[in-house]
């Protein structure tokens, strides 16, 4: 016997649903082979569905957008802080600051090893110091760092920071409306078995061959198993 297979795409749920509506336009509603309530929470739900799946295509795409937007910042701020802080101790080296400069930075002595940069939260942290830190060494009159300016790491630091705020309201919003394409995808999987368990109901007295032929109209899937096929 063909089994009944369930619709598991968001497209396969919308047809099923809109195939069983469709079927109930020509038919008296004391002929439809499913009840009234669900039709009418079938009629109420589809445009729901279609309309949250809408939504939830458009953040896919803002965020793919976005995040190229966000990506591109954080790299090109990882890249400024990490030749500032080489070239502040590559001064060093050549003597033209003392190794003293490097407190100012809240950078270690002892290591010429960068600071860790991976995470947004390094970089936040290590842009707030150095842009702070260099600040103050040059209002005390210390010579500037020229290659790359403090300036220009200060404004690759305000993108990334605006990016990455950006970055991090898409996620969460993105993170919410899947938590409530979820919650349709349940309630259509719900109608759904509803509308199909009613359905098989309805035409259980006939042969299966003509239950299985009046079932399909509304909308339900059968699939035969490979040995029934060959047979």
């Amino acid at each position: 016997m063909p089994y009944r297979r369930l619709p598991n795409t968001d497209a396969s749920r919308i047809k099923a649903i809109a195939t069983a509506i469709e079927k109930s336009m020509h038919l008296h509603p004391d002929e439809l082979a499913f009840d009234y309530k669900t039709l009418q929470r079938a009629k109420f739900f589809l445009p729901t569905y279609k309309q949250g799946l809408f939504h939830k295509d458009a953040d896919v795409s803002n965020q793919y957008q976005k995040g190229s937007t966000y990506a591109m910042c954080q790299r090109k701020i990882r890249l400024y802080l990490s030749h500032f802080i080489q070239v502040l101790q590559f001064c060093i080296i050549r003597d033209e600051l003392p190794i003293t400069a490097l407190e100012y930075y809240g950078l270690p002595k002892n290591t010429r090893k960068l600071p860790p940069l991976k995470t947004d939260e390094d970089i936040i942290l290590w842009g707030k110091k150095i842009i702070a830190g260099e600040d103050k060494r040059t209002m005390e009159g210390g010579t500037p760092i020229l290659n790359p300016r403090i300036a220009l790491v200060k404004i690759n630091y305000e993108k990334f920071l605006d990016a990455q705020r950006n970055h991090s309201v898409l996620q969460t919003k993105n993170a919410r409306a899947a938590d409530y394409i979820n919650e349709l995808r349940a309630d259509a999987n719900e109608i759904i078995l509803n509308i199909w368990n009613q359905v098989e109901e309805k035409f259980q007295h006939l042969p299966s061959e003509e239950k299985r032929k009046q079932a399909e109209q509304y909308g339900l899937k059968y699939v035969f198993r490979k040995s029934e096929l060959e047979s």
